[in-house]
Parts: structure tokens; sequence; C-alpha cells
């Protein structure tokens, strides 16, 4: 038999462990104070005190084994048709129930909701077509009736799959959920001081400072924004503008990537687009942003739509071997 315990058997791998039982732990009292464990996980990795692979083992560890949740999973039938804060507006006074959702995006991977939490919705853009969605059903630390819970679990299916329930009172009643605390980011300051003139250094300059580091936390995706092609076709030109206008941007913002999307998928390489005559004359190809926050997303949108036009070429004047300076 394998051992599965070799991974403590360095330094690294014990102090990982050691740190991960330290925040189930902690997690185990939020809960029991009546926390919801999607909030608490979000607020956790927003603060980097966990990171996204602790998701499933955590959820398993509480929802499943400590707290005893009724558990459902399904492959989502059809995208979402609407807004997803829709699903709050309908989950949100069902409070014999807390409820969580375990989502596996794309593009962001395995995400964890709070349903009845408008702002829990907006890390992600949709709910995709054959994605797994597991819903996590129970009272926190306390008793509920395990066959409303099913009842409760199968409407939630219902609605993820855009449906509606006509009556949902069952699961109405008293609420003991309390709102997780989110401690707010510290903000160094340094006192002003006034210096007195000084001579004109002499010697050798000093060394650059470093740049700024780029921001932390849980990473988002923003809405679809589309792009309307201008151009006959696009084709090689308007690809390779687009390549430099994407890389022009991920070069000023390294923690940001942008997500090119056609009918409904993701395109991984975009030469694909111009292949067999594909995407023509007023047709919208549509991007999105991947990171954990965004910049300068008017400024992008109008490079593509340059770039998706008779006006490519503007793009593609100068060095080659040179990133565009455009952010």
């Amino acid at each position: 038999m394998e051992n599965s315990l070799n991974f403590l058997s360095s330094r690294s791998g014990f102090n990982t462990a050691l740190r991960h039982f330290k925040s189930v732990n902690g997690f185990i009292k939020a809960v029991s104070r009546q926390n919801n464990l999607a909030d608490v996980i979000n607020n956790a990795l927003e603060y980097k005190k966990i990171q996204p692979f602790q998701i499933s083992p955590i959820l398993g560890a509480l929802l499943v084994d400590k707290f005893q949740y009724y558990t459902k999973s399904f492959s989502i039938k059809k995208t979402y048709p609407g807004k997803l804060s829709e699903i709050a507006s309908v989950m949100g006074n069902w409070n014999k129930f807390d409820l969580v959702v375990s989502y596996f995006h794309p593009q962001l991977g395995q995400i964890v909701i709070n349903p009845k939490n408008p702002e829990s919705w907006e890390a992600i853009d949709s709910l995709k077509e054959t994605e797994l969605v597991v819903c996590y059903v129970g009272n926190y630390n306390g008793e509920f009736d395990l066959t409303l819970a099913k009842k409760c679990g199968q409407a939630m299916e219902i609605i993820i799959n855009g449906g509606k329930i006509s009556d949902t009172k069952e699961f109405q009643g008293a609420s003991r959920a309390r709102p997780i605390k989110v401690p707010e980011k510290k903000v160094k300051t340094k006192p002003v001081q006034t210096k007195a003139a000084q001579p004109a250094p002499t010697g050798p300059k000093p060394a650059p400072q470093p740049k700024s580091t780029p921001p932390t936390g849980k990473k988002k995706i923003s809405p679809r924004y589309g792009v309307l092609v201008a151009n006959e076709l696009f084709h090689n030109g308007n690809v390779e503008a687009w390549k430099k206008i994407i890389m022009s941007y991920q070069t000023k913002y390294p923690h940001i990537q942008v997500l090119v999307f056609y009918e409904g998928e993701q395109i991984h390489d975009i030469n694909t687009l111009f292949k067999w005559g594909k995407v023509k004359h007023g047709t919208n190809i549509y991007f999105s942003l991947l990171g954990p926050e965004f910049k300068d997303i008017s400024k992008l949108r109008r490079y593509l739509a340059q770039g998706a036009s008779h006006r490519f070429e503007d793009f593609l004047k100068g060095d080659p071997t040179k990133v565009l300076s455009l952010f």
C-alpha cells in the first residue's frame, strides 16, 4: 500500500499541512458561529491565507464530514440566461438552510459561492453548459430536515439551470446566519517630512527603484465585451494586430489575462479566427479579463475594434520584435 503521508517527510510539506489544519480549525469555529463557509473561504483567498487547491478538501472535511450537509452534484444543462444576481434574489430568504455552491469554472477553476449573497456571484461571468456544480445544503452546526434539504437541493438545480420554482415558502424561516466580518486592508502611510536643500549628488547614479508589486487577491473574471468586425473579413492582418494589442496590454498589466471568445467558446489560438473565412464582417468577437482587478478596459476595447477594421496596419508598423507601448 502506498504511503499517502510521504509529503509530510519534508519541512515544506509538513508546514503546508500544518497551515492547512490551522485554517480548517478556524473555519470550523466560523461555521459554528453561523457564518457561510463560501464567504469564509473567499475572504481567506482574498487575503492569501489559503490557496485555491485547498478548497476541495476544506469542503469535504467540513460540510460533508464535520457538519454532514446534504450534497447534490450535477452538470449544467444550459448556460444561465439572465444575471446571476437573480439567483441571490430567489434564494436569499431560504433561511431554513445554509447554502454553498461549488462551481468548476473553465477559466477560474473551482469557485465557491454563497448563493444568497449577490456579491458572491460577481466573481464569475456566467454559469456555462456542461460544467460541474455541487450544492451543499445544511444548517451550520445545527440539525435540519434531510428530506426538505433534498427538495431544496433539487430546487437549486432547477434554478441554476434557468428554471423557476413556483413556491419556496417551505425553505423560508428564521435566519441564523451572521455576515462574516471582513478585516479592512491596512494602508501604510509615511509622515510628511521637510528636507533642506542639498547639493546635487556626485558619483555613480543610484540603482533604479523596483517596480511596485502587482495587486494580490482572489482572481475574478470581467463581463464579456463585444468587438464588431468592421473589416470585410477577419484575416491574418487583423489577427496579428490583435496579438500585438493583447501583448502590449499584458506587458503593461502582467497580472491580468485577456481571454478571447467566439460563438460562446474560448479561443486559445487567435490564428484559428481567420481560417476558412470563419469570422466575417458584422460578426462580434468577445473578450474578457481575468485577474484581481481590471484596468483600461475601454482603451483595450477601442484598440481591438481598430485592429478588427481596415485600420489594422497601424499596429503592424515599426520593429516587429518590440512590444507596442499602447497603455
